[in-house]
């Protein structure tokens, strides 16, 4: 008789910590499989967490998301656990948890039942007297066995809580989920709803590209991704603003501008942005400002960030054919800087073929651009 595991939570998100559990008891128990089995009621939407939980279960061997559907909470543990069993008849069921929720179970519906239908696994958490939290639910007829675990004691609220100071979590989750959650601005304020009614449909539909863009950029290229996310939702936050009142915003908040930038709007409205950014949206961090600033012209010395959103702003799937883009968007899954450098030069070629100004910010890109492709591989990698 083989034995299956469930590991049942809210997952929101799911972090290291989960998995390190779930291997365990799959070595330990000796089981076949265990099933992350994400509860209904939580912070963020079931189809988010299980979609997390695919990405974290990749490679995973004998670690998958579960296919059954769990109703919420203490209820579902005896339906989660009779729908496994109708699934692999013959197999033993092990529930997973931690000692933290040994106090509860004796409240949870049909208890007796459950004891029956499944063998339960405990792992210890501090604090918690997990050798006497399992014998008394050996008295109460559960089979339990404690595990000598010795993983990493994170929980889903602090992993929620770095995310929030736009860490990317280092330790606590992969970063393949920190991209999922800031490419759709999971866990920060909504600044999607927030931004909706300044934006037309078009702009809306570019700043959402830009934040999925940034995030997958910024996954694969090493630079900060919570960061990413939120440069990337906000760049075009002054975008749909008349001129007049960007120059009035520009003034007020004493922005130090030249006079061509003050001029135009597709020049004015990153600065603008970056001080929108900040008094509306309470976006304080001075990288993803800059970043928000100088989006559309670039500048000499970009941040990883600054790079990031300057690439992704260029390249998002809603944009079309304009010169260098085909280049630009092969470019940005190697090189960021050579990407940015076609991206600039193309844009300042098509300006000038048409007798329009260009922004001294992007011609000093272009210049400290070429002066960095130009470096040694091995310099360049000693500069990072």
């Amino acid at each position: 008789m083989g034995r299956i595991g469930i590991l049942s939570g809210t997952f929101d998100p799911v972090h290291i910590g989960h998995l390190a559990m779930a291997r365990a008891c799959l070595e330990t128990m000796k089981l076949e499989r265990v099933l992350l089995a994400p509860v209904q009621k939580a912070l963020t939407p079931p189809e988010n967490r299980l979609a997390m939980l695919r990405l974290a279960c990749r490679g995973e061997r004998g670690i998958e998301p579960s296919p059954f559907a769990m109703p919420d909470g203490r209820e579902g543990a005896i339906g989660l656990v009779r729908a496994v069993a109708r699934a692999h008849p013959g197999q033993e069921i092990v529930y997973i948890l931690g000692a933290d929720r040994l106090p509860g179970i004796p409240a949870w519906r049909e208890t007796q039942a459950l004891f029956k239908a499944c063998a339960f696994a405990v792992c210890p958490r501090p604090g918690y007297n997990a050798q006497g939290l399992s014998e008394g639910l050996r008295r109460q007829g559960a089979r339990v066995t404690l595990l000598a675990y010795e993983g990493p004691d994170i929980s889903s609220a602090r992993v929620r809580a770095k995310l929030r100071l736009l860490s990317d979590a280092p330790g606590l989750m992969e970063r393949e989920l920190v991209a999922y959650i800031a490419a759709r601005g999971l866990y920060l304020p909504d600044y999607a709803r927030q931004l909706r009614q300044a934006l037309s449909a078009s702009r809306f539909a570019h700043s959402l590209g830009v934040r999925a863009e940034g995030a997958r950029l910024a996954l694969r290229h090493g630079a900060p991704i919570q960061k990413a996310g939120v440069a990337g939702i906000l760049h075009d936050c002054a975008k749909c603003m008349e001129l007049s009142r960007l120059q009035t915003i520009a003034k007020k908040g004493r922005l130090m501008l030249p006079p061509e930038t003050m001029a135009s709007n597709a020049l004015l409205h990153g600065p603008v942005g970056a001080l929108v950014s900040r008094l509306r949206y309470h976006v304080h961090d001075e990288d993803i400002l800059n970043a928000i600033r100088c989006h559309t012209t670039g500048r000499a010395d970009m941040s990883p960030l600054e790079m990031v959103i300057f690439v992704a702003d260029a390249i998002e799937p809603n944009r079309r054919d304009y010169p260098g883009l085909k280049e630009t968007r092969a470019l940005a899954e190697e090189d960021l800087e050579k990407a940015a450098f076609v991206a600039l030069s193309s844009t300042r070629d098509a300006i000038k073929k048409r007798g329009g100004a260009y922004s001294p910010l992007s011609a000093q890109a272009i210049e400290e651009l070429k002066i960095r492709l130009a470096r040694p591989k091995e310099h360049k990698e000693d500069m990072a």
